[in-house]
């Protein structure tokens, strides 16, 4: 099953099958390349069904500036959404800034961009795992020193990114080591594991 858009609505659906598996336990996580992504959405612009309607997004390709190769940035326009098929699992946006957090449909899906003013393309001479590498790095350094909030109404904990407003990561946070009961605001024994 490959990305649909039902036209209509204005919604890109991306099947879970579609993306690359990354890890599958203890949480799923999948792996969605927007260079690859954005070239689907071309091709079914291109197609008899999708020429009547708007673009589905703009693309800005990398570039160099001062020896260094910049990623490309992705915008979907047009009052395009994209739903990720609903499931519990994490997806990683890869190869491209993009303002996906935006326009993503909300559902049990984990959307994780990895946005950088600085996003570069692969430094020459490392390899595609040490490239992963620094970009766990680079999250790693953010759970620690971005924007976290402590919701004793909901008993979530949620980390931003760094525009202080994209979720990161959230989890449910607990006041007893059994988890039995949510965070209230009066005192934190346990945090699940954030997705």
């Amino acid at each position: 099953m490959a990305v649909t858009i039902d036209w209509p609505t204005k919604v890109i659906s991306v099947p879970r099958d579609d993306m690359t598996l990354v890890q599958s336990g203890p949480t799923e996580i999948r792996e969605l390349d927007m260079n690859d992504f954005r070239l689907e959405l071309k091709s079914l612009e291109a197609s008899s069904e999708g020429i009547p309607f708007d673009d589905t997004h703009t693309y800005n390709s990398p570039t160099t500036v001062g020896g260094v190769s910049l990623a490309g940035v992705i915008i979907i326009i047009n009052g395009y959404t994209i739903t990720f098929e609903d499931g519990q699992y994490a997806v990683n946006l890869v190869g491209a800034n993009s303002n996906f957090a935006d326009v993503t449909n909300v559902n049990q899906v984990s959307v994780r961009s990895a946005n950088s003013a600085g996003l570069t393309n692969a430094v020459s001479g490392l390899t595609t795992t040490e490239s992963t590498q620094l970009g766990q790095i680079d999250v790693v350094i953010k759970l620690f020193t971005n924007r976290m909030e402590t919701n004793p109404s909901t008993g979530v904990l949620t980390i931003y990114d760094d525009d202080d407003t994209t979720v990161l990561y959230s989890g449910n946070i607990y006041e007893d080591i059994l988890a039995t009961q949510l965070y209230r605001g009066q005192g934190l024994e346990r945090r699940n594991k954030l997705t």
